[in-house]
């Protein structure tokens, strides 16, 4: 039931979560804002008809599933993609499948001149889009560009300048923190004196709330389950590198802070104490263990830095190794291979996990699968280890022979692995 009422009680409640929101994202955090202004302007598009439940839920379907099983990142990937289908209705319907799990074209036809005008006009970051809606520029592009456009595109537009397409976040926002709904004109106006006592512009505010409900509280994402989840790996991460080094303190393992945890680039890093001494054998020398933002779908990768050169053909006893041992082979290449420098190399493997964390999910859960990932990232980085100083032997009889030999063992470290791999 609709409740209109919004007491002193529920609106330091709102305040307060507010408050608590992180801090605007600066450009250089996630590059040119590429995910951000594409999740922007897919929610553009769906915004014509006012069913706004219906428009959540097909946001939530793109971020959740489409996104990473299409392989769209970027207003570049959508045009892409768009591309492929013919405009028509059987096309724009098939589209609209894809992307949102919904069975209507009109918002695939909306959003093939959204892009088409941001392309146009070379909008590519999510920095540019807002700061360029407020000049003169925007207006007579537009003026210019109504025939083309049409006019559900260009509504569209205008209510993007004027912030219109947030209205149903921050209203989607407050349900949430305050467990009930509210009428939309109450909780705008709770929203309007929180920005004053917080010192910032409404619109800034509302599009802060947007991007975060759009791409993680708005499917149903417990953030701070996911500061969890990584705490956990820190943990056993240590431990698994003490074990096996027999010192924990010759390897330091560094968490990011909590607040970047929750929607930022970050993850854990794994560094020694003290540089090892140059040597003609490649070496590993870092581990990094990350997700994605929020905003590109909090996906999990790892990445594994060393020095020294590989050879092709070690290379390709590297990925034997890890073939045989259950995983994907490792992406190498290298970052600094300069004529009289060390090099430096980069083995980097994505993997298929998102760290969405459901609010319903049980903390032992939550540290069951962080120890598990923990235990497979460990074991990358062992292996990696061992194939990097292999690589540094000469590749004479014996070596060849542990190299064509490295299925056998691998195999046989997985038949024993007691984690059911």
């Amino acid at each position: 039931m609709l409740d209109d009422s919004l007491t002193p009680e529920p609106f330091e409640r709102l305040l307060t979560a507010l408050l608590e929101l992180p801090p605007p994202q600066s450009p250089h955090e996630y590059g040119d804002g590429a995910a951000q202004l594409l999740l922007e302007v897919m929610d553009t598009a769906l915004h014509t008809p006012p069913a706004w439940a219906q428009r959540m839920a097909a946001v939530r379907y793109f971020c959740k599933h489409a996104r990473h099983r299409l392989g769209v990142g970027s207003l570049r990937d959508l045009q892409a993609l768009l591309e492929q289908y013919p405009p028509s209705d059987e096309g724009d319907g098939e589209v609209a499948r894809l992307l949102w799990n919904v069975h209507t074209g009109e918002h695939v036809r909306a959003l093939r001149v959204l892009v088409w005008f941001l392309a146009v006009h070379d909008i590519t970051g999510l920095v540019q889009w807002p700061a360029w809606m407020h000049t003169v520029g925007f207006e007579e592009a537009l003026r210019e560009s109504l025939d083309t456009l049409g006019a559900v595109a260009a509504l569209l537009l205008w209510q993007a300048k004027s912030g219109r397409t947030d209205h149903a976040w921050v209203l989607r926002f407050a349900r949430r923190v305050l467990g009930r709904s509210v009428s939309e004109g109450h909780a705008m106006l709770a929203f309007r004196d929180a920005a004053e006592a917080m010192g910032v512009p409404q619109l800034v505010l509302a599009r802060q709330v947007a991007h975060l409900e759009r791409a993680a509280m708005g499917v149903d994402d417990a953030p701070g389950l996911r500061v969890l989840w990584w705490q956990c790996v820190a943990d056993a991460l240590q431990a698994h590198i003490a074990q096996e080094q027999g010192n924990s303190d010759e390897w330091r393992v560094e968490l990011s802070p909590a607040a970047a945890l929750r929607y930022a680039e970050a993850g854990v890093v794994l560094e020694p104490q003290a540089r090892a001494l140059r040597t003609d054998t490649p070496i590993a020398t870092a581990m990094r263990l990350s997700q994605k933002s929020w905003a590109q779908g909090l996906g999990l990768w790892l990445e594994i830095e060393g020095e020294g050169r590989l050879s092709a053909a070690h290379q390709a006893a590297i990925a034997e190794r890890f073939e045989a041992a259950g995983h994907l082979a490792p992406q190498l290449r290298y970052l600094n291979a300069v004529s009289g420098q060390r090099a430096t190399w980069l083995a980097t493997w994505r993997w298929e996990d998102a760290l969405w964390m459901s609010r319903d999910m049980a903390v032992a859960d939550v540290r069951r699968w962080a120890q598990d990932t923990a235990l497979i990232a460990a074991e990358h980085w062992l292996l990696m280890r061992g194939m990097a100083t292999l690589a540094g032997k000469p590749m004479g009889p014996a070596a060849e022979l542990a190299a064509g030999n490295v299925k056998m063992e691998a195999t046989n470290e997985k038949s024993s692995r007691a984690w059911g791999r």
